[in-house]
């Protein structure tokens, strides 16, 4: 069923990613409004209360006593996601999961299952689809402008390891592939299509939490693809660059964190058709990505539409990591055969 708009919004962590989200919606008063936010530092919430008029909570279980909240955006750590989002279920309230959706696909799938028996919308933030050099990336691949897609190549090279709570395994369910990684397999279905079968390497298991990682890919299609992660790039450094190869022509990615880094140099995306050249795209970086991700779940709920990342699609990228982390259990590596490659969990999603 449809919500009305303005659509009352709950904001569960308000850190960095959290704070982004908040100024998302604060950017579309018509379609959303915040109603409430928690956080356990009685600082952020205040903060953001006054900022935004909305009622400031101690605890999530607070946050759902607003009856004008009809939605609730989870942005806490990784291992909090499952309870978060049954809490919020349990109290028929909409759900936008922070990436990753949650730490194993046993985990989505409760979130899926409470969500179906209660008649609740779940998506998942998958922001960088609707960064728009990937969207554009996206048209030009399935509008078969470029031929066949060949190979696709995706670094992450982080100048220094993340802090704080995302060093921490058991928070983030891994390392550096169950962070920022996630961005990387998402954005890799979406241009490339769904995974047949993978080869992984890793310094360490997911119980220690990766810091440097290669992942090789084979999709549906028979195209190939190349993950690359690592915290050990020179200070500064943050380069997710994306490069395709296509039977007749190439496209290169600068990259979408690059960019809100102040690591990128060139234009955000390159065609190459015998000679490079600029393909311009509409404009917008990281934050306005997050702020589209966010605006656009809004939107479906007050369309009565599924949301356009769901939670199939949240509980598919989980399962693809999944399947990575069996091979690297050990701390090497290893690969699937054709026959163990895995189920085919969704189709890639539309990003806008």
């Amino acid at each position: 069923m449809p919500e009305s708009a303005p659509l009352g919004v709950g904001i569960v962590g308000l850190g960095e990613i959290g704070q982004v989200h908040l100024r998302g919606l604060q950017a579309a008063p018509g379609l959303a409004r915040v109603a409430a936010v928690a956080d356990l530092d009685a600082r952020l919430r205040d903060t953001a209360a006054a900022a935004t008029g909305a009622l400031a909570c101690a605890s999530i279980d607070e946050l759902l006593e607003v009856q004008d909240v009809r939605a609730v955006v989870v942005c806490v750590p990784h291992n909090l996601h499952r309870d978060c989002a049954l809490s919020a279920i349990a109290a028929r309230r909409h759900v936008l999961l922070e990436k990753p959706m949650a730490l194993t696909v046993a985990q989505c799938d409760e979130i899926l299952a409470a969500a179906t028996a209660l008649g609740v919308r779940v998506g998942v933030s998958h922001n960088q689809l609707f960064y728009p050099p990937h969207v554009r990336a996206r048209q030009l691949l399935q509008s078969g402008a470029l031929g066949r897609p060949l190979l696709l190549r995706m670094r992450l090279g982080i100048g220094g390891k993340f802090g704080g709570w995302r060093a921490d395994p058991v928070a983030t369910g891994g390392g550096l592939l169950f962070d920022a990684g996630v961005h990387r397999f998402y954005v890799a279905r979406s241009l490339f299509g769904e995974v047949r079968e993978l080869l992984a390497l890793a310094d360490a298991p997911p119980a220690r939490g990766e810091d440097l990682a290669v992942v090789a890919l084979r999709f549906q299609s028979g195209a190939l693809g190349v993950i690359e992660a690592n915290y050990h790039s020179p200070p500064g450094a943050f380069d997710d660059s994306i490069e395709i190869c296509c039977s007749d022509g190439a496209l290169y990615i600068s990259g979408c964190e690059a960019d809100f880094e102040g690591f990128r140099t060139g234009p955000a995306l390159r065609r190459y058709d015998g000679a490079w050249h600029e393909e311009h795209v509409a404009p917008g970086g990281w934050e306005e990505s997050v702020h589209a991700s966010v605006q656009a779940f809004a939107r479906a709920l007050v369309a009565g539409e599924p949301p356009p990342v769901d939670g199939r699609e949240g509980r598919a990228v989980v399962e693809l990591i999944q399947r990575v982390y069996a091979l690297t259990a050990g701390g090497r590596g290893a690969g699937e055969t054709p026959a163990s490659s895995g189920v085919a969990a969704s189709s890639g999603v539309a990003a806008a």
